[in-house]
Protein backbone atom coordinates (compact mmCIF):
# COMPACT_ATOMS: atom_id res chain seq x y z
CA UNK A 1 0.00 0.00 0.00
CA UNK A 2 1.49 3.44 -1.33
CA UNK A 3 2.26 5.34 2.10
CA UNK A 4 1.86 8.99 0.19
CA UNK A 5 -1.89 10.43 1.43
CA UNK A 6 -1.95 13.54 -0.54
CA UNK A 7 -1.62 14.92 -3.60
CA UNK A 8 0.31 17.68 -2.10
CA UNK A 9 3.60 16.47 -0.56
CA UNK A 10 5.19 19.31 -2.57
CA UNK A 11 3.57 21.43 0.47
CA UNK A 12 5.30 19.17 3.32
CA UNK A 13 8.15 19.61 1.49
CA UNK A 14 7.73 23.41 1.59
CA UNK A 15 6.73 23.54 5.20
CA UNK A 16 9.99 21.54 5.93
CA UNK A 17 12.22 23.12 3.49
CA UNK A 18 11.72 26.67 3.82
CA UNK A 19 11.87 26.81 7.71
CA UNK A 20 15.65 28.19 6.88
CA UNK A 21 13.72 31.86 6.51
CA UNK A 22 12.43 31.86 9.65
CA UNK A 23 15.54 30.38 11.73
CA UNK A 24 17.67 33.11 9.70
CA UNK A 25 16.49 35.67 11.80
CA UNK A 26 16.92 34.57 15.24
CA UNK A 27 20.74 33.14 13.96
CA UNK A 28 21.20 36.86 13.34
CA UNK A 29 19.86 37.91 16.96
CA UNK A 30 16.79 39.00 15.59
CA UNK A 31 13.90 38.18 18.52
CA UNK A 32 11.10 37.74 16.22
CA UNK A 33 8.47 37.37 19.62
CA UNK A 34 9.70 41.31 20.21
CA UNK A 35 10.43 42.50 17.17
CA UNK A 36 6.78 43.10 14.77
CA UNK A 37 8.26 43.94 12.06
CA UNK A 38 10.94 40.95 11.81
CA UNK A 39 7.89 38.83 12.65
CA UNK A 40 6.28 40.05 9.83
CA UNK A 41 9.02 39.95 7.37
CA UNK A 42 9.70 36.45 8.11
CA UNK A 43 5.88 35.07 7.80
CA UNK A 44 5.97 36.21 4.47
CA UNK A 45 9.57 35.52 3.83
CA UNK A 46 8.65 32.03 4.83
CA UNK A 47 5.07 31.94 3.29
CA UNK A 48 6.73 32.97 0.08
CA UNK A 49 9.36 30.04 -0.03
CA UNK A 50 7.01 27.47 1.04
CA UNK A 51 4.95 28.92 -2.48
CA UNK A 52 8.16 28.70 -4.26
CA UNK A 53 8.83 25.37 -3.09
CA UNK A 54 5.62 24.39 -4.16
CA UNK A 55 5.62 25.84 -7.68
CA UNK A 56 8.96 24.43 -8.67
CA UNK A 57 8.71 20.78 -7.27
CA UNK A 58 5.49 20.84 -9.18
CA UNK A 59 7.72 20.82 -11.78
CA UNK A 60 9.90 18.01 -10.72
CA UNK A 61 6.55 15.94 -10.20
CA UNK A 62 5.64 16.17 -13.86
CA UNK A 63 9.22 14.08 -14.36
CA UNK A 64 7.77 10.95 -12.32
CA UNK A 65 4.03 11.12 -13.43
CA UNK A 66 4.22 7.70 -15.34
CA UNK A 67 5.63 6.14 -12.27
CA UNK A 68 3.33 7.44 -10.17
CA UNK A 69 0.38 6.23 -11.79
CA UNK A 70 2.33 2.51 -12.07
CA UNK A 71 2.40 2.78 -8.30
CA UNK A 72 -1.04 4.14 -7.20
CA UNK A 73 0.16 6.57 -5.51
CA UNK A 74 -0.76 10.63 -5.45
CA UNK A 75 0.83 13.30 -6.59
CA UNK A 76 0.50 17.53 -7.06
CA UNK A 77 0.81 16.60 -10.61
CA UNK A 78 -1.49 13.79 -11.33
CA UNK A 79 -3.84 15.73 -9.57
CA UNK A 80 -3.30 18.85 -11.52
CA UNK A 81 -2.28 17.54 -15.22
CA UNK A 82 -4.87 19.05 -16.98
CA UNK A 83 -4.19 22.59 -15.56
CA UNK A 84 -0.32 22.78 -14.18
CA UNK A 85 0.39 25.64 -16.43
CA UNK A 86 -2.69 27.53 -14.24
CA UNK A 87 -1.30 26.26 -10.78
CA UNK A 88 2.02 27.14 -11.84
CA UNK A 89 0.64 30.83 -12.46
CA UNK A 90 -1.31 31.07 -9.42
CA UNK A 91 1.89 29.94 -7.48
CA UNK A 92 3.75 32.47 -8.97
CA UNK A 93 1.22 35.15 -8.51
CA UNK A 94 1.13 34.71 -4.89
CA UNK A 95 4.98 33.88 -4.45
CA UNK A 96 6.10 37.49 -5.51
CA UNK A 97 3.52 39.28 -3.47
CA UNK A 98 4.42 37.49 -0.55
CA UNK A 99 8.25 38.22 -1.18
CA UNK A 100 7.18 42.01 -1.50
CA UNK A 101 5.64 41.94 1.60
CA UNK A 102 8.27 40.80 3.38
CA UNK A 103 10.61 43.31 1.81
CA UNK A 104 8.32 46.28 3.00
CA UNK A 105 7.70 44.43 6.66
CA UNK A 106 11.53 44.76 6.93
CA UNK A 107 12.00 47.76 5.13
CA UNK A 108 13.49 47.18 1.76
CA UNK A 109 14.94 50.10 -0.64
CA UNK A 110 13.66 50.49 -4.66
CA UNK A 111 16.51 48.01 -5.47
CA UNK A 112 14.99 44.46 -3.75
CA UNK A 113 11.64 45.30 -5.46
CA UNK A 114 13.33 45.87 -8.94
CA UNK A 115 15.97 43.03 -8.33
CA UNK A 116 14.45 40.10 -5.83
CA UNK A 117 11.01 41.14 -6.57
CA UNK A 118 11.00 41.78 -10.25
CA UNK A 119 13.66 39.14 -11.34
CA UNK A 120 11.38 36.51 -9.39
CA UNK A 121 8.17 37.87 -11.36
CA UNK A 122 10.61 37.15 -14.96
CA UNK A 123 11.91 34.43 -14.22
CA UNK A 124 8.96 32.21 -13.02
CA UNK A 125 7.09 33.58 -15.81
CA UNK A 126 9.47 32.64 -18.51
CA UNK A 127 10.38 28.88 -16.39
CA UNK A 128 5.88 28.68 -16.43
CA UNK A 129 5.89 29.76 -20.28
CA UNK A 130 8.92 27.62 -21.39
CA UNK A 131 8.44 24.32 -19.52
CA UNK A 132 7.61 21.28 -21.79
CA UNK A 133 5.73 19.37 -19.01
CA UNK A 134 5.37 16.47 -20.67
CA UNK A 135 9.41 16.07 -21.90
CA UNK A 136 11.16 14.58 -19.16
CA UNK A 137 14.03 16.03 -19.68
CA UNK A 138 13.01 19.47 -20.20
CA UNK A 139 10.97 19.58 -16.44
CA UNK A 140 14.98 18.63 -15.33
CA UNK A 141 16.06 21.39 -16.87
CA UNK A 142 13.90 23.98 -15.78
CA UNK A 143 13.33 22.42 -12.10
CA UNK A 144 17.11 22.74 -11.53
CA UNK A 145 17.72 25.70 -13.40
CA UNK A 146 14.79 27.79 -12.95
CA UNK A 147 15.13 27.72 -9.17
CA UNK A 148 18.60 28.93 -9.94
CA UNK A 149 17.28 31.67 -11.89
CA UNK A 150 14.92 32.31 -9.21
CA UNK A 151 16.64 32.27 -6.29
CA UNK A 152 19.82 33.95 -7.48
CA UNK A 153 17.89 37.19 -8.66
CA UNK A 154 16.14 36.92 -5.37
CA UNK A 155 19.63 36.47 -3.26
CA UNK A 156 21.66 39.18 -5.69
CA UNK A 157 18.36 41.49 -5.30
CA UNK A 158 18.83 41.39 -1.62
CA UNK A 159 22.41 41.60 -1.87
CA UNK A 160 22.22 44.97 -3.91
CA UNK A 161 19.61 46.51 -1.38
CA UNK A 162 21.63 45.04 1.63
CA UNK A 163 25.09 47.37 -0.22
CA UNK A 164 23.06 50.25 -1.27
CA UNK A 165 21.45 50.60 2.44
CA UNK A 166 24.76 50.10 4.15
CA UNK A 167 26.86 52.11 2.19
CA UNK A 168 24.42 55.14 2.08
CA UNK A 169 23.51 54.92 -1.57
CA UNK A 170 19.80 55.91 0.18
CA UNK A 171 17.71 55.43 3.50
CA UNK A 172 14.77 52.93 3.73
CA UNK A 173 11.50 54.91 3.63
CA UNK A 174 10.80 52.70 6.74
CA UNK A 175 12.58 51.54 9.54
CA UNK A 176 14.19 48.49 8.81
CA UNK A 177 14.26 45.13 10.80
CA UNK A 178 17.21 45.99 13.30
CA UNK A 179 18.99 43.60 15.27
CA UNK A 180 17.70 45.35 18.33
CA UNK A 181 14.24 44.09 19.71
Amino acid sequence: MPLRVTYYPQAVLGLTFSWGAIMGFPALGIDLLNNGAALEAAAALYASCVTWTVLYDMIYAHMDIKDDVAAGIKSIALRHEKNTKAVLSALAAVQVPLLAAAGVAAGSGPIFFIGSCGSAAVSLGLMIWKVQLKNVQNCWWWFKNGCLLTGGGITLGMLLDYVAQTTGFYKSVEEPVSLES
